[in-house]
């Protein structure tokens, strides 16, 4: 039996004697101090109409600045389980501030690992002020069509990580800035548990609000041309701060040449059975 009670602006839904949060699209995004582009998956809706449970799927930026108290909310809402995305040369110069052996259990599948100098080389353009907007969005909308199919290890990881979270635990997954890597991985669980990709490419292009991408490259880009003496656009700079609808097309584009549909790659490329998708979808969705 499912029943809905209102408190506030939020929602709460009954499900086998349990109170499970429902969340409206703009309730979704989590203020944590320290930690860019943060939102909860809940509230979502599949598309035989089902409900992503609230504060059970939480993606974000890098968590190495996190403050305490945002430690402390990340334990209040159950965070048991963070997955970093980071290749392991970012992972090694950002890492965790939570002491050894306390916090979430920590678990590191660097997806990008090949290109991670590839990755450095754009960075430091960009400080440089000698990037360009072909040079950096031809690597961002280059890096989608390669991510899942290159990368099918790590995000299996993931998902083993989803598939052994106790009940009622939450998992937090993320990257370098939210927006690519953990993009890919939220467009696969999300398919995985059923939600319609005009729902995956809205959430998707949330990083640009989160990230305020439009401001920032423009402040950067100014920084570093006074600091430089050069002439860098904010173009050049945003791709490494925003997202486009044509970078998550990419990524469909990849997976269905290879797979002929992410579902297909959900299965043949990560090995999921119809078992696991029960259990992902018993154990997120109302």
């Amino acid at each position: 039996m499912r029943l809905f009670r209102s408190i506030g602006a939020a929602t709460l839904l009954f499900v086998a004697g349990t109170f499970h949060p429902v969340l409206a699209a703009e309730d979704r995004a989590i203020p944590l101090e320290g930690v860019l582009n943060t939102r909860d998956l809940g509230g979502l809706t599949t598309e035989d109409g089902r409900t992503v449970r609230a504060e059970q799927l939480i993606r974000s930026g890098e968590i190495d600045q996190i403050s305490a108290n945002s430690m402390q909310r990340l334990d209040d809402m159950g965070v048991s389980a963070i997955v970093d995305l980071r290749t392991t040369s970012e992972a090694t110069a950002h890492p965790a501030q939570w002491p050894e052996g306390q916090g979430p259990a920590r678990h590191h599948f660097p997806v990008m690992e090949n290109e991670s100098q590839m990755i450095d080389d754009m960075r430091a353009s960009i400080k440089a002020g000698t990037a360009t907007e072909a040079e950096t969005d031809g690597l961002f909308l280059g890096a989608f069509g390669y991510i899942a199919t290159d990368y099918t290890d790590e995000y299996r990881d993931l998902f083993d990580v989803l598939l052994d979270q106790p009940e009622g635990e939450a998992v937090l997954y993320h990257c370098s800035g939210g927006k690519d890597r953990t993009g890919v991985a939220t467009a696969l669980v999300l398919t995985a548990l059923g939600v319609s990709k005009d729902e995956i490419q809205s959430d998707f292009m949330m990083s640009n609000t989160l990230k305020d991408a439009d401001n920032k490259a423009q402040q950067i880009a100014a920084e570093v041309n006074a600091a430089e003496g050069t002439n860098m656009t904010p173009e050049a700079v945003w791709p490494s701060l925003g997202v486009r609808e044509a970078y998550l097309d990419e990524f469909y584009k990849s997976v269905e040449a290879t797979y002929g549909s992410v579902d297909d790659y959900l299965r043949e490329g990560l090995g999921l059975t119809d078992a696991d998708f029960e259990t992902l979808r018993n154990r997120y969705l109302n």
